[in-house]
């Protein structure tokens, strides 16, 4: 199972209200982009969220074993902040300095980095595609009055984060494919990984075109015009009182230490 991809499961988040999800994931953005956040409230956010994880039935070791596909961003973000930013010098070579304030803002850029990971994986993990765009679409239903094309741009948001999952899983099959050749990702000099890693990305290209005009072949054949009247929707949404008690915990328990923490 590709992290991200949906996971067709009877959990109580499941159930929740696709816009309250949406919500939910709105708020846990603000929380992690939120400036002069501590390191113990990151560490706080993270732990609810995995405790929401768990509540969903996804599977927690699944969406923590997907960070490893993130580490390269995640070390180089890291190394960035700590060579990068100035302050109390803790280690200087030649010209290359490593601050104190460069090492806490290291830590504290990577905890914000796995919160945005662990909210955008639960998302699409317990929210299909299909009522994803139907959330999203209601949610910004009131800009239709400034003519703006709202549908479209829920669909465009639904088929990136459909086709991410499947770009992950042909990635993994053309490695395979190109380690069994032979091919080397992680030994040799730069040039051949360079080379290497050119041989994974022109055929991964090439397959994300031809499936972007397969479905756009598909959607014309269905008569699919880019209005909203053109598709029917798979049931209505309702917003309960167990969507307004999720929200409200989760603006408790996310927004509130994160604000105590800009105050003080």
């Amino acid at each position: 199972m590709i992290t991200g991809q949906y996971i067709n499961c009877d959990s109580m988040i499941h159930r929740l209200d696709p816009r309250t999800k949406l919500l939910g994931c709105f708020v846990v953005i603000v929380a992690a982009v939120w400036p002069g956040q501590q390191i113990p409230i990151l560490l706080f956010n993270i732990g609810f969220i995995l405790l929401i994880i768990y509540l969903s039935q996804v599977g927690v070791v699944r969406v923590l074993r997907g960070l490893r596909t993130l580490r390269m961003l995640f070390l180089l973000t890291f190394i960035c902040q700590v060579f990068l930013t100035p302050g109390d010098s803790i280690w200087n070579w030649g010209g290359i300095a490593v601050s104190r304030q460069g090492i806490y803002l290291g830590i504290t850029t990577f905890l914000r980095l796995v919160i945005l990971y662990l909210g955008s994986s639960l998302l699409t993990m317990t929210t299909s595609t299909l009522k994803l765009t139907e959330g999203l679409e209601s949610l910004l239903s009131p800009l239709n009055y400034f003519r703006f094309p709202v549908h479209q741009l829920a669909m465009i948001i639904n088929i990136s984060l459909r086709f991410v999952p499947t770009i992950i899983e042909e990635a993994e099959i053309i490695t395979r494919a190109q380690k069994s050749r032979g091919a080397r990702f992680d030994s040799g000099s730069l040039a051949l990984r360079l080379k290497t890693v050119l041989a994974l990305l022109i055929p991964l290209l090439a397959a994300s075109l031809q499936r972007a005009t397969e479905l756009a072949l598909a959607m014309e054949s269905r008569c699919y015009t880019g209005s909203n009247q053109s598709y029917s929707q798979e049931g209505s949404m309702v917003f309960t009182w167990k969507d307004g008690i999720a929200l409200g915990i989760l603006i408790t328990f996310i927004l509130l230490p994160v604000w105590y923490g800009y105050i003080n």
